[in-house]
């Protein structure tokens, strides 16, 4: 079974965050404050971060694997929260047993990757790591996720937060190739809540916007001077967003909600 954090009230709202690409569960640890409210469950992806087998990785089975912790924790109904990778397999998680969902947050991440660029940008890889080696990689793949890395504490978090061996990052990357969810997002009938960085340049704006045009009723927050991975890089405004997603929920007013909000 996956390796996992649950932490929070134990009868309280239960979030379900999924980490992205090359990830670990240290990816939320700046959401831990939220299990002052909610209970939280950090997954980590099968061949992530202390999560064991290397095979079968794809956005089928990532799903397959969380539902079955969420079995095993009694848990018949929770929000999903999900970046990048993480994203796709929420989504993959709502084709699958949609009766599950209480409600999603779709963060920097798409709904389509077409086989040929997935593959394009597989062999882009490959190439680069054999030139420049992996751990060089790892660096340059650690900032181009962020707007800016000066922070010394930002810096250190996001270390902690990429940590996985070059064969199961390979292999990750093409988990979602040729899988598109645009039906499953028009049928969506949940409240969703998509967030999106200006300045992602691993999965750009116009991503979320054509995902906000495909899900009746859903909120798009798009957040200023920041870059992919959002959670780390502006924790208080994404804290923020998930807190006030979440309650919109509970209070039954979600759809009062502003559609487009720039923060």
């Amino acid at each position: 079974m996956l390796n996992y954090l649950d932490v929070g009230p134990k009868h309280g709202e239960i979030i379900v965050f999924i980490h992205g690409l090359g990830n670990r569960k240290e990816t939320w640890f700046p959401q831990l404050i939220l299990s002052e409210k909610y209970r939280l469950i950090l997954v980590e992806l099968r061949g992530h971060g202390q999560s064991d087998k290397n095979e079968n990785l794809n956005v089928e089975t990532f799903a397959k694997d969380i539902l079955e912790v969420l079995d095993y924790l009694n848990i018949e109904k929770s929000h999903f929260c999900g970046l990048s990778l993480g994203g796709l397999v929420v989504q993959e998680i709502y084709k699958q047993q949609k009766h599950r969902v209480k409600s999603m947050i779709l963060s920097n991440t798409t709904f389509y990757i077409p086989n040929f660029l997935g593959i394009y940008q597989l062999e882009k890889y490959k190439r680069l790591i054999n030139r420049i080696g992996y751990g060089e990689f790892q660096k340059r793949s650690i900032n181009a996720c962020f707007y800016q890395l000066q922070d010394e504490t930002l810096q250190s978090m996001s270390k902690e937060a990429f940590l996985i061996r070059e064969d199961t990052f390979l292999k990750s990357t093409s988990a979602a190739f040729g899988r598109n969810y645009a039906f499953t997002l028009f049928s969506v009938d949940v409240p969703t809540t998509i967030i999106s960085s200006l300045e992602d340049r691993i999965v750009t704006f116009h991503h979320s916007m054509l995902m906000k045009s495909f899900v009746r009723d859903s909120s798009l927050v798009v957040l200023k001077n920041t870059g992919h991975l959002s959670n780390i890089e502006q924790a208080d405004t994404y804290n923020k967003t998930v807190d006030q997603h979440v309650q919109s929920v509970i209070q039954n007013s979600y759809k009062h909600r502003k559609r487009v909000i720039f923060s």
